[in-house]
Order: structure tokens, then C-alpha cells, then sequence
């Protein structure tokens, strides 16, 4: 029960190997779609005030700034007064580093943009003296 040997048509080991680099080409080609796709939809998770009130629950104030850039990126200017808390908390961690490091200039910069973020964010006051208590400073 032998048997024989057939010598395969070069046609059909040239199309074998066309479909093996096809597989292989679409599978690198699949992923960058993917991912430039995913890339191509703006992220804008922190968009409403809802979430960004969410993250000031937890008290997640690094996303919450990050939140505030993603805002802005997306030219979204609805949160205004959740810019602009951001861009106290921003300035109160700035405030603490540069206090620490005693670079008096810098750290009165940074007071600056506080009093005029504080200005601009309305009734979310309430929150700065969470973020003071939270980074030590005392209130003058």
C-alpha cells in the first residue's frame, strides 16, 4: 500500500504561499486599524460635569486635572467652573512644591493663578478647602 509521490502544479505552491503572506500581513494591519481607529475618537470621558464631579467625590484630583486637559483638547468649554477648580488644584500642588523647595517667586505665581482660578469656579469653593486640607496649607 504505497503510495506514490505526486509532484504539486507550482502554481498552487505560489498561491499557498501568497495566502500564508496575506495571513500574516493582515494580522500587523488589523491591530494598526484598531488602534487608529481607537485613536481617531477623541477621548472625552470627562466631558460632563457629572463625571468630573464623580472624580472630585473620590477625591481622584490627579484624574480630575487630566480631565480638565482632555476638556480642553476637546475645545469643550460647558465646565468652566470644573476648569477652573482644576487649575487651583493644579496650582495648590505647584504652591506646595515650590513652598517646600523655598522658591518664594514661583510660589507666589502659583497663589496668583489660585486666587484667579477661585474667582472663576463660583460655588465650587467648597472644594478648595478639601484640597488645602488635603496638601496642608493654611488658610491666612
Amino acid at each position: 500500500m504505497s503510495r506514490k509521490k505526486t509532484k504539486q502544479d507550482p502554481v498552487n505552491i505560489f498561491l499557498d504561499v501568497i495566502i500564508i503572506i496575506l495571513i500574516f500581513a493582515m494580522i500587523p494591519v488589523g491591530f494598526f486599524y484598531y488602534n487608529a481607529r481607537s485613536y481617531a475618537v477623541k477621548p472625552s470621558f470627562t466631558k460632563d460635569a457629572q463625571m468630573m464631579g464623580f472624580l472630585l467625590g473620590k477625591r481622584d484630583y490627579a484624574a480630575f486635572i487630566q480631565g480638565r486637559y482632555i476638556n480642553s483638547y476637546n475645545g469643550d468649554t460647558s465646565t468652566d467652573g470644573y476648569n477652573a477648580l482644576a487649575d487651583y488644584i493644579e496650582a495648590d500642588f505647584k504652591y506646595k512644591i515650590y513652598d517646600a523647595k523655598n522658591f518664594k517667586a514661583k510660589a507666589d505665581e502659583q497663589k496668583d493663578i489660585m486666587e484667579s482660578a477661585r474667582k472663576q469656579m463660583g460655588e465650587l469653593t467648597v472644594f478648595t478647602d478639601q484640597v488645602d486640607e488635603m496638601m496642608g496649607i493654611k488658610k491666612e
